[in-house]
């Protein structure tokens, strides 16, 4: 491992003992230099302190809850004195990412849920610094893929980290929420998405699920296959590129462009120019636009002037 990347991992083996429930627990953990702090927490019946190394602190209780029939968490801590961009590659869970002021590293919570006990094993979570980049990862089973009936493995994460960093997402499946960004980037396959207060820039490429973005300011770029999208309050330009769903946009200082497979369109106060490229089906309704409309033709006798 290079100076310059610094990268703490935990896994996690356990097997039950005896009939009354209690569990072994056996730890590796990689330390990443004397200025990582890594903390570890799993809930159950039974609490076990470990001390891996004098900088790296592991904390573990195994739980179970109503939702999963094995569920654990884990922390990891990294400073970002060097970094400047948050890189996040995540797989099927909720995700929620927010910028704290006065913050100067980043806080992972993972949460693990499986309906398997030895699943837990590959449910892991990295976090490393490269370059200026710090670099999230999840992990799972590789044979979820042949999985059948009710298999369960899903990682869920609440990440501090902050306020106004630059953050580039990854994410399979799950819900999505994000606020208090610098440049946001997002490719997403399903699962809603929220962002707001982005200090900069937003680009959104999602397959599936609703999206709102609220109080951008930069722009808004935003391609999607299907569901609502909701824009509000960004002090650039809104582009939209989407296939199928209603489109609500409010309150944009210059711009707005769209081009709309199917669903209504509902536009007001825009600074700039309105311009619907494309509409194969639906209505255009608008008002408050300072600049030029252009419409498609056919659309035009739906239009509403404010």
């Amino acid at each position: 491992m290079t100076s310059g990347m610094r990268v703490a991992a935990l896994f996690l083996a356990y097997g039950a003992i005896g009939a009354g429930g209690e569990y072994a627990v056996s730890l590796f953990a990689q330390d990443a230099g004397p200025e990582f702090r890594f903390e570890h927490d799993v809930r159950v019946d039974v609490d076990v302190v470990v001390d891996v190394d004098p900088d790296i602190q592991v904390d573990i209780q195994i739980r179970h809850t109503s939702q999963c029939s094995f569920a654990l968490d884990r922390e990891l801590t990294l400073p970002t004195s060097l970094a400047n961009q948050l890189v996040i590659r995540a797989g099927a869970g909720e995700l929620n990412v927010e910028g704290r002021q006065g913050l100067d590293e980043v806080r992972v919570v993972a949460s693990v849920c499986a309906s398997n006990e030895e699943y837990l094993d590959d449910l892991t979570v990295t976090l490393e610094q490269s370059g200026t980049d710090v670099i999230l990862s999840t992990h799972y089973p590789e044979r979820r893929n042949n999985w059948r009936g009710n298999n369960t493995a899903r990682i869920d994460l609440l990440i501090e980290m902050p306020l106004g960093m630059d953050v580039d997402i990854d994410d399979s499946s799950g819900s999505m929420d994000v606020r208090g960004t610098g440049d946001l980037r997002i490719d997403d396959s399903s699962g809603s998405i929220r962002v707001s207060g982005a200090n900069g820039s937003v680009y959104v490429d999602d397959s599936s699920g609703d999206i709102s973005v609220r109080d951008v300011a930069g722009d808004v770029d935003i391609e999607d296959g299907s569901s609502s999208i909701e824009v509000i309050d960004v002090q650039g330009s809104v582009r939209i590129e989407d296939g199928s769903g209603n489109i609500d946009i409010r309150e944009v200082d210059q711009n707005v462009v769209i081009d709309d497979g199917s669903g209504s369109i509902d536009v007001s106060n825009v600074g700039g120019d309105l311009i619907v490229e494309d509409d194969g089906n639906g209505s255009i309704n608008y008002s408050g636009v300072e600049g030029t409309v252009d419409i498609p033709e056919d659309k035009r006798r739906r239009r509403r002037r404010g």
